[in-house]
């Protein structure tokens, strides 16, 4: 949450309750809205230390300085656009060159369309380059400086200048993998819609052109995504937070919902049928998904994309326990891409809430590693390397 663009709704939201006896009580639910966010800020103070530590400590790319032991190695702050937080940085496995074609993550974080930093997600990255992938944790320009509309436009930006320029850090261009987490997956599906031809709105923040490329990644993964934005407005309304969120101005008001939403983008194709995403079997988020229904026998796993729409695969992860954005959001997604014809796979898991996805990565030498290699990570971590890697 954006505690400054909450505050500044504050007043909106008051002036919608007809009396003052509901205008107390609503005081007395943002008090305790407020309280329960600051609440679960402290106790992500060890995890934000830790963050911040392991992100200052890797060393440059290039140098061997012995100052960390995690075999990674960080080019920051590389810029792939003009604007100011159109910047990345690239976590690249220790000894990667050029040429190594190792897989690639563009990640691209969450944050209410309103905040957001790269070193906050310096332990996923690090863990992810540790496994051999060139992970890249880019940043985008925020509300309100920016609106939804431009950030994925500039998102679509980062797209390309990855598939351009990650053989440079070691990375395979036809192997990039898009993924994005809570409004970043928002962001990352739209600028991958846009980038598929369809029709854009106004941003009221940005006089740019559109940016313009055709070209898709290997594979979408969407980490407790929003993919209906008029859907999750609902859902926050009746948590009581709607119009504190920054979600809805963000998008410049409801009457872009639509626009906004992937969800409501995917056409429908005429034929029945099922597709998947090829990959690894028995992954652990593959039991839950089971038993919810989404797993079914499919003909067209071999069809060609171009024959449905210009959407990439696309892998959809959620947690039981998410109640910021609730997995049947994506589960919704989920049966929009089915009906485009879009190859894709639905990933749930039991226990995790909204940022275990990209926070709860634990460290080599936590106390979990085996001689199994990779046992360190969560069964949920160990699934999506195990899809970036495939």
């Amino acid at each position: 949450m954006s505690f400054t663009e909450a505050f500044k709704a504050i007043p909106t939201d008051l002036a919608r309750c007809p009396t003052t006896s509901k205008k107390l009580a609503r005081c007395s639910q943002l008090v305790r809205l407020f309280v329960e966010e600051i609440s679960g800020l402290v106790t992500k103070v060890p995890y934000g230390y830790r963050a911040l530590r392991t992100h200052r400590k890797l060393p440059r790319r290039g140098e061997r300085d012995g100052r960390v032991e995690h075999g990674v190695a960080m080019s920051r702050d590389v810029r792939y656009d003009d604007g100011e937080r159109c910047v990345m940085d690239i976590y690249v496995p220790e000894g990667l060159v050029e040429g190594e074609n190792a897989p690639v993550a563009l990640f691209v974080h969450g944050g209410v369309w309103a905040s957001g930093e790269k070193w906050q997600f310096s332990p996923m990255a690090t863990a992810l380059a540790r496994e051999g992938v060139v992970c890249c944790v880019a940043t985008y320009s925020l509300y309100p400086r920016a609106d939804a509309v431009q950030m994925w436009d500039e998102i679509s930006r980062a797209i390309s200048w990855t598939m351009d320029n990650i053989e440079t850090y070691g990375g395979d261009a036809n192997r990039v993998s898009v993924v994005g987490h809570s409004a970043g997956a928002q962001l990352c599906a739209r600028a991958l819609l846009q980038r598929g031809g369809v029709k854009n709105v106004k941003s009221k923040t940005s006089t740019r052109e559109w940016h313009r490329d055709s070209r898709m990644p290997r594979k979408f993964i969407g980490i407790a995504g929003v993919y209906d934005i008029g859907y999750h407005y609902e859902y926050e309304d009746s948590r009581g937070v709607a119009i504190v969120s920054t979600m809805a101005r963000a998008m410049n008001g409801a009457e872009n919902f639509d626009m906004c939403s992937p969800a409501r983008l995917m056409p429908r194709r005429k034929r029945d049928g099922r597709s998947v995403v090829p990959g690894p079997d028995n992954l652990t988020g593959d039991v839950m998904a089971k038993m919810a229904g989404f797993y079914r026998k499919s003909e067209d796993v071999a069809e060609s994309l171009e024959e449905e729409v210009a959407f990439p695969p696309t892998v959809l992860m959620a947690g039981c326990a998410d109640i910021t954005v609730p997995w049947h959001e994506s589960a919704d997604f989920y049966w929009k891409l089915q009906d485009a014809g879009v190859p894709s796979r639905m990933l749930l898991y039991l226990k995790e809430d909204h940022v275990d996805f990209v926070l709860n990565w634990n460290e080599k030498g936590s106390g979990k590693d085996t001689a199994d290699g990779n046992d360190y990570l969560e069964p949920y971590t160990r699934d999506f390397v195990r899809m970036l890697k495939d």
